[in-house]
Order: structure tokens, then C-alpha cells, then sequence
């Protein structure tokens, strides 16, 4: 790794003078001065103490564009002579303001790198804050429903037929599954701000990764219907199989949420990417809205069909996990209305070599 970034900066820092050197050559058939020639080779120490990770290649250039225009520029050409009694004291002067120039490039460099960090903390320190302002406001509606109805089957259980006891068992249910689904999807977006999301792609069938995704909604016996249309069961993606399945998971909960209509699943091969759509029949996404329903803890002005409002980290999570498959994630109008959620993702081939 080391050797490739040292052969990046000797490639940037060639190239420079050699563009330098191009440049020199147009101004000195202009007519100009050659003191002109001299700028653009500041110029170009400027440019690679700008673009190389390290203060050194900045000074190596400076001494670089002093020979360099002494060979090429200063008479006798092509020698490292020079016969003016001027030329010396005007190379230590050229040497002088490139050194400090590159100085002054990586002071730049460093300053805007300290501030990247500064933004990148900033960045962590708000999403913190709308974190635990979120997590406060919104967790506290599952939270209490689920003490209220245990504390009534604790205090009260005789007073309860055992239709109403299924009924209040299935809420506590919904709401404790709700949270923990929530809770991934914060345990998730915490490794992604710490760098620890492992990817680990492989090829595999898309088909057994919704069907996994299927099964989670089909345990809470829900009342809607969701189908699948798949072009081909054998259709493969490039693929970190969990995280697809969190991305699925999070993609039918949110059509479950907004619409009481049953839920569409299309699987579909696009050129080399595999499609993969969830369509609901709901009130559907103003195109003003599209982009921002990925933002992190954007809840939009939707009305959930099962009244409980989300924290807004389902969809900018799945967004940051199919990027990171080299995907990409869009919202459609569905058909004849409703949101189509659709998410491309790279086709999977097995090798068969190994065989």
C-alpha cells in the first residue's frame, strides 16, 4: 500500500513539472520573459505540495524546478551551466520562494484536513443529539403501551375474556417486534459512524434473501397479503445477505406502515444489475419529498396507517447499505397509485473454476 501511494506522488509530482516544463517552452516562443517560466514553476510546486500526502515531495520539487529551468530555459540549454552572473542569485531566490511556497501548500492542506475533522465531529455530535431526541420522543408511545397493557394483565387478568387477552398480547407483541426493529436499525447506524460495518459480499439468490425477509412479517400474521413476481428464482446479486435482509425488512415495514392495502415484491435482471422493487397502494410520495425520505431521521408528512411515527433511520440506513453494494436506491410512483421503492444491486455469477 505504501509503495502505491509513493508511486502516486512521484507520478503527480513528474507529471507537474513536465506540464510545467511544456508551459515554459509556449512562453518563451511567446516571447516573454523567462522570468515568467519562473512563476510556473512555482506555480507547479504549489500544485504538488497540494496534491502529495507528504511535505517532502513539495521541497523535492522545488530543487527539481530550479534544474529544471536551468536546463531548459537558461543558456546554454540542455546543460546545467549557466553563464549570466545573475542566474545564481536569481536560482537561490527561485529555490527560496518554492520552498516557502510549498510550505505554505501544506500548512493550507493540514488546516483544511483539521477542519474536515472538526466538521466530521460536529457532524457526530448532531446526529447524537437528533438521536436521543428522537429516541426520546418516539420510543416513548411503544414503550407505554407496552407497560400499560401488561400492568392491566397483571392487576386485571380475570376481568379479561380470552379474545381481549389475545388482542392485548398481540399489541404488546407488535410493539416490543417494533422496537426491536428500531434498535437494529440504531445499532446498525452506529457501526456505519464508527467505520465497523463489515461488508461481506458474495453471489446468492435473491429470491432466499426476501424469502427470509417474507417470513419475518408472515410470523406476525398480519391481515395484508404480500406477493412476490419473480422473473427468475435463480437470479444471483453480489451481495452481503444480512444487511439485503435488514434493507428488505426495513422496505416492508414501511410499506406495511403507510398503506392497508397488500404489498408487492418484483425481482427482475436489468442489463448486470438485479432489481428489486417493494410497491405499496398507500397515499404515495410528492416528488419534493423523494430525496428526503433518505435523509437521516426524516419522518415526512405521511399519516402511518397503524398510527405510530418513525425515527426516519430505516430508509437513509438502507440507503447507506445498498451504496455501499455499489447499488443504488429510488422512489417511483406506484401503479395505479401508492409508492414503488426500487433498489438495483450488482448481479452475482458463481465460479464454477473451482469445481
Amino acid at each position: 500500500m505504501f509503495s502505491v501511494i509513493r508511486q502516486k506522488n512521484l507520478f503527480i509530482l513528474t507529471g507537474i513539472i513536465f506540464v510545467a516544463t511544456g508551459i515554459g517552452y509556449l512562453i518563451q516562443l511567446a516571447g516573454f520573459s523567462d522570468t515568467n517560466i519562473a512563476m510556473v514553476y512555482i506555480l507547479g510546486v504549489f500544485f504538488v505540495a497540494a496534491r502529495c500526502d507528504r511535505a517532502v515531495y513539495g521541497m523535492v520539487a522545488s530543487a527539481a524546478s530550479v534544474v529544471a529551468f536551468n536546463f531548459f530555459f537558461v543558456a546554454p540549454q540542455f546543460s546545467l551551466r549557466a553563464h549570466g552572473k545573475e542566474y545564481p542569485i536569481t536560482f537561490l531566490i527561485m529555490l527560496i520562494v518554492a520552498i516557502f511556497t510549498s510550505a505554505m501548500a501544506d500548512q493550507v492542506k493540514k488546516q483544511a484536513k483539521l477542519s474536515e475533522q472538526a466538521n466530521a465531529v460536529a457532524q457526530r455530535e448532531k446526529l447524537r443529539a437528533d438521536l436521543l431526541r428522537a429516541i426520546s420522543h418516539d420510543l416513548r408511545t411503544p414503550l407505554t403501551s407496552i407497560s400499560g397493557n401488561a400492568s392491566n394483565l397483571y392487576r386485571n387478568s380475570s376481568l379479561f375474556s380470552d379474545e381481549e387477552k389475545i388482542e392485548v398480547y398481540k399489541d404488546i407483541y407488535e410493539d416490543s417486534m417494533w422496537l426491536v426493529n428500531v434498535m437494529e436499525n440504531l445499532l446498525s447506524i452506529s457501526r456505519i459512524e464508527d467505520g465497523k460495518m463489515n461488508i461481506k459480499k458474495s453471489p446468492q439468490l435473491i429470491d432466499d434473501v426476501i424469502n427470509e425477509a417474507m417470513s419475518l412479517y408472515n410470523r406476525k400474521n398480519i391481515d395484508r397479503k404480500i406477493t412476490k413476481e419473480i422473473e427468475d428464482e435463480f437470479i444471483m446479486a453480489n451481495i452481503d445477505g444480512r444487511l439485503i435482509i435488514q434493507v428488505m425488512t426495513n422496505l416492508l415495514d414501511n410499506a406495511l406502515k403507510y398503506s392497508e392495502e397488500d404489498i408487492r415484491i418484483q425481482v427482475k435482471k436489468e442489463k448486470k444489475q438485479v432489481l428489486v422493487s417493494v410497491e405499496d397502494k398507500g397515499e404515495g410520495i410528492p416528488i419534493e419529498q423523494r430525496e428526503k425520505i433518505f435523509d437521516m431521521f426524516y419522518t415526512g408528512e405521511q399519516k402511518a396507517a397503524d398510527s405510530r411515527r418513525s425515527l426516519g433511520v430505516g430508509l437513509a440506513l438502507c440507503k447507506v447499505i445498498i451504496e455501499a453494494h455499489d447499488g443504488e436506491i429510488r422512489v417511483e410512483d406506484g401503479s395505479p397509485h401508492g409508492t414503488k421503492v426500487v433498489i438495483l444491486l450488482p448481479e452475482g455469477k458463481v465460479n464454477m473454476d473451482g469445481a
